[in-house]
């Protein structure tokens, strides 16, 4: 089963205010990694098998999915975690916000305040160390 862990994080606008946040992280172990790609791999392969029926696009449509396959469930099972989302309160407008992370975003982050849409530096607290 994964493993979800939530790590401070900190928020630091333009002009130095800054405040802490919470930053959801799934760690997976080698089994659900397993799962993971496997569940990659049917998929693309049930997309190969569906668009067999579609004239003249499957010459390409159906090769693409095959490889895509293997390659993608590959990526997936190396991935040993997924940063999921950061919340917290904007040092800019004090709203409540919840900002979706990509899956291997990596710290220090820049992005922006959904509300207000202030620049916003993500870092992890000084006494914390990024895995």
């Amino acid at each position: 089963m994964p493993n979800i862990e939530n790590t401070p994080a900190s928020i630091k606008n333009n002009d130095g205010k800054t405040t802490v946040g919470q930053m959801q992280t799934t760690w997976f172990d080698q089994g659900d990694r397993l799962k993971r790609a496997l569940q990659r791999l049917g998929f693309f392969w049930l997309l190969a098998a569906i668009t067999i029926f579609i004239p003249i696009a499957h010459f390409v449509l159906v090769p693409g999915f095959l490889i895509a396959g293997p390659v993608v469930s590959y990526i997936t099972y190396q991935m040993c975690w997924v940063r999921d989302h950061l919340s917290g309160t904007c040092p800019t407008c004090d709203e409540k916000m919840m900002i979706k992370l990509e899956n291997k975003d990596t710290l220090p982050k820049w992005t922006y305040c959904p509300a207000c849409n202030a620049p916003l530096h993500i870092t992890q607290p000084d006494n914390h160390l990024d895995n």
